[in-house]
């Protein structure tokens, strides 16, 4: 019985939870928390979890991304897709070039439902040899491909690709140069139901002058030579009864021919959920507001820097569009409170943008989406804004839902009291920026008020580098003068004092969390935003490593901009790398702090980094360089701009960093190796 027993209580002791074993439905549901990267770095762990990427939802979200490659059947990464027994739904070309590649065409073609082509350099046979293996595509984008339309020639006289178009149902044409109302009736006759059309950055006539220049005698023959808004309305109209969504921002479309898409007279016009019009400067507000009329289904409005865009073209939106969830309308200098105070009435708003709309006061906010609670917005967009800090503290009372929130440049209502606020009320936040708001300093993210530290005295050992005399009134400043045995006569500039005073706060902040004397202080710490993914303090020049060491401590954070904040040292990037291991993206460009030893540490640590941006960080020499190629394996973008001390050989020691796709520096040299060729081939082209 002894022995029986014993035997029970090593079981007892040697038991652990096998995580490995789930059932996939658990397994699906905890991914169903998590941000991509994440979920393929637990997809990493074992063969169960990594087969849980592929069910259901994010099997169709996986998207298999080739960029700044050559393509080929015989060379990677090509190669190894080839060698995968799983099929992918989702395919993007950015910036590739093509060899022999009919192996990877046909892999392609057995699951593709999306593609896109980006900047490709790509013929129109092998183009034509792509699309006839895509039986199962219903999204198409070709993004500034103006050398597959340049000819003219595009899909005239192929009849062989019926099958592979007529199922297509959103296409993305946007900043290509060379299209026209024949290539673009040759692609679209062949799509039986067009849903969605992105036209963006294309270069479309809309003057009735030029229309009728090209189609003189009301010739219905599409014209090889120029792309016209008439054309393409006909189109949309044929396809009147699945087509929901339209972009044509970055266009000169004009109000009269955005009001011939709407109903009138005698004509069934479109029925859009989705529209955007960003920077599409021609239009008037009269047009615009009759079109509105027409769209009672608007989900989507993206209006973001135009003129048409005032208080009463605002008052026909809320009006007419009562489900609209999404609404942009950054830029739009002619809003102001009036306008403003009508945002309150849109119910299902979930995502606002109203940076630099400069008539937006506190009174705008405060009257409208924030006059009471408002529990359906998610992401309010809102820098530039000339509001005070009573505006950023109702946003926290009132909107306690919110996952991203932007007021960056906000400078006069951006407060150490107003942080402490949005700490406090918006606990769900997953992204915050607060990009060049120069007042907040440590005691915003840390809740520490470095008035009310009770250090005691006890502790004076620990104390002696800590001497700042902080006095609170005239009357005692004047009674620690008069203590002094003799007058000291401060030679500062008014800059040097407040470097002077940073780096007294500084050690106060530090004397404080080393003497734990900040357990009964009334304030917030940003710790308590468990979810945060994404941070953005770039100017926050009162930021030093108090609030990396102590502040800064979330498994969640993706994105760190901490460019321009000078007072951080390699102490507080020694601590930031271990409480928050899963950073992609780490900026900290002008920090004259960071040295080689800072870079060691991240490189090391940072296991999934992905961009690094250390332009301007002078102290850099080539032991920077060299931590990077060696420990960091996953590394897209680098930007070193200004870095002088590591200029010498750059771009040779670059080429063994395989990942790399983006590089900002200056001075780059020409390449002249086959080594250095490849880097730039990967880069450039």
């Amino acid at each position: 019985m002894e022995s029986t027993a014993k035997e029970e209580q090593v079981v007892i002791n040697y038991w652990s939870p096998d995580y490995g074993n789930l059932p996939v439905e658990i397994i699906e549901h905890i991914f169903g928390y998590l941000h991509h990267s994440d979920r393929q770095a637990a997809g990493a762990t074992c063969s169960n979890w990594r087969d849980a990427l592929f069910i259901g939802e994010f099997k169709r979200r996986n998207q298999v991304h080739f960029a700044k490659v050559c393509l080929s059947d015989r060379l990677p990464p090509a190669k190894y897709l080839l060698k995968c027994q799983r099929l992918y739904r989702n395919y993007y070309l950015d910036e590739v070039t093509f060899g022999q590649i009919q192996e990877l065409t046909a892999l392609i073609g057995q699951s593709a439902v999306e593609i896109t082509f980006d900047n490709v350099e790509i013929g129109d046979k092998q183009f034509y040899a792509f699309m006839r293996l895509l039986t199962h595509l219903e999204s198409l984008t070709i993004t500034r491909c103006s050398s597959l339309f340049m000819s003219g020639a595009f899909l005239d006289g192929v009849d062989d690709l019926g099958n592979s178009i007529a199922s297509i149902r959103r296409l993305s044409l946007q900043q290509n140069q060379y299209l026209s109302d024949a290539i673009f009736l040759r692609l679209t006759s062949l799509i039986k139901s067009l849903e969605s059309l992105n036209m963006s950055g294309c270069h479309i006539a809309y003057h009735n002058a030029i229309q009728r220049r090209f189609y003189p005698n009301e010739n219905t023959h599409a014209n090889e030579s120029i792309l016209t808004f008439k054309f393409i309305t006909k189109i949309i109209l044929n396809h009147r009864k699945h087509f929901r969504e339209l972009d044509l921002s970055h266009t000169m479309i004009s109000g009269p021919a955005l009001e011939s898409l709407g109903s009138h007279e005698n004509v069934e016009g479109v029925e859009l959920h989705s529209l955007k019009l960003t920077s599409c400067r021609q239009l008037n507000t009269a047009s615009m507001m009759a079109f509105i009329q027409t769209q009672p289904s608007l989900v989507v409005l993206d209006l973001a820097d135009t003129l048409c865009m005032n208080n009463d073209c605002l008052a026909a939106v809320v009006e007419n569009i009562p489900k609209l969830t999404s609404l942009n309308i950054a830029g739009c200098t002619a809003l102001n409170n009036e306008g403003a105070t009508l945002l309150g009435n849109l119910k299902c708003l979930k995502y606002l943008n109203i940076s630099r709309c400069d008539g937006i006061t506190t009174e705008g906010l405060k009257q409208g989406i924030a006059r009471a609670l408002n529990s359906h917005l998610r992401c309010l967009q809102m820098s530039h804004l000339k509001i005070c800090e009573e505006g950023i503290k109702c946003i926290a009372f009132n909107c306690p839902e919110l996952r991203v929130l932007n007021v960056g440049h906000c400078v006069n209502g951006v407060t150490d009291a107003s942080v402490q606020c949005i700490v406090q009320h918006l606990i769900w936040l997953r992204e915050l920026s607060l990009e060049n708001c120069f007042w907040v300093s440590d005691a915003a993210l840390t809740g520490i008020n470095l008035a009310k530290l009770d250090l005691k005295a006890s502790h004076t050992r620990s104390l002696d580098n800590f001497n700042p005399l902080i006095t609170n009134s005239l009357h005692e400043r004047d009674t620690v003068n008069t203590s002094l045995q003799s007058m000291k006569i401060s030679l500062r500039s008014k800059a040097e004092e407040e470097i002077v005073r940073d780096a007294n706060r500084k050690r106060a902040l530090f004397a404080a969390y080393e003497l734990n004397s900040v357990n009964n202080v009334d304030g917030f710490c940003i710790q308590q935003l468990k979810g945060l993914c994404s941070l953005n303090m770039k100017g926050c020049n009162k930021i030093t490593d108090v609030t990396l060491k102590y502040g800064l401590k979330f498994n969640e954070l993706k994105r760190l901009f901490l460019s321009s904040c000078q007072q951080i040292t390699s102490i507080g990037m020694e601590s930031l790398v271990v409480n928050c291991p899963a950073i992609e993206e780490l900026d900290l460009s002008e920090c004259y702090n960071i040295n080689d030893k800072t870079i060691q540490l991240i490189t090391a640590k940072l296991s999934r980094l992905r961009a690094l941006h250390i332009s301007g960080c002078s102290q850099l020499t080539d032991h920077s360089l060299d931590a990077i190629l060696v420990n960091c394996k996953s590394l897209n973008t680098l930007s070193v701009h200004r870095c002088r001390r590591i200029y010498a050989d750059i771009e040779d020691r670059l080429t063994e960093l395989s990942t790399l796709r983006n590089l900002n520096m200056d001075n780059a040299n020409s390449m002249e190796n086959p080594e250095l060729f490849r880097l730039k081939r990967r880069l450039d082209y």
